[in-house]
């Protein structure tokens, strides 16, 4: 089919992904340093070990992920005539069809600027999702309002640009939809 839009294809940046690979590891390591550690009180020894263990095991995932990310050459974003797969981080949407959305808008969380989609069956997807995920994107949901959510972080090309990209799709998908 002939269409002015080509598939555009993103890869995380891999600098980003290393420095995010990088403070991971040190947030292990003052995990680590944080149970070992006998400098403290007897009775503030427990709570340093329990923050020292959640530390250790929530950023020892955020490094699997982001040194896994950065070594496999994986597409993290894709746009197509049909719609988007967003590989971008764990609580990616995956494939998505543009007539699937209902609404797609900027946001900014936390000083970081994101791009929001809005599903029209949200609960369809999201009982697609496994169960972890399911809970991060319900609650991403329900601060934003928006199903899917698409960090700078996770993409080289700059957000705006893929925002414009991403509606200017949309709209096509709907406009020949009639």
């Amino acid at each position: 089919m002939n269409t002015p839009y080509e598939q555009h294809v993103e890869y995380p940046s891999r600098k980003r992904m290393a420095w995010l690979t990088a403070g991971a590891a040190l947030f292990v390591c003052a995990g680590f340093f944080l149970i070992f550690d006998q400098s403290f009180k007897p009775g503030a020894s427990i709570i340093s070990s329990v923050i020292g263990f959640a530390a250790i095991l929530f950023f020892g995932i955020c490094f699997c992920y982001s040194l896994i990310k950065m070594i496999r050459k994986e597409p993290s974003f894709v746009i197509h005539e049909q719609g988007f797969i967003d590989s971008s981080s764990y609580t990616s949407g995956g494939e998505v069809a543009w007539k699937d959305i209902e609404h797609i808008f900027m946001y900014e969380l936390m000083g970081q600027e994101m791009i929001g989609v809005k599903l029209r069956d949200e609960k369809a997807f999201l009982e697609r999702q496994n169960g972890m995920k399911r809970k991060l994107m319900t609650a991403n949901s329900n601060m934003v309002d928006a199903t899917i959510s698409i960090a700078q972080s996770s993409i080289s090309l700059p957000l705006d640009q893929l925002y414009l990209m991403m509606m200017s799709h949309w709209r096509h998908a709907r406009d020949s939809r009639g």
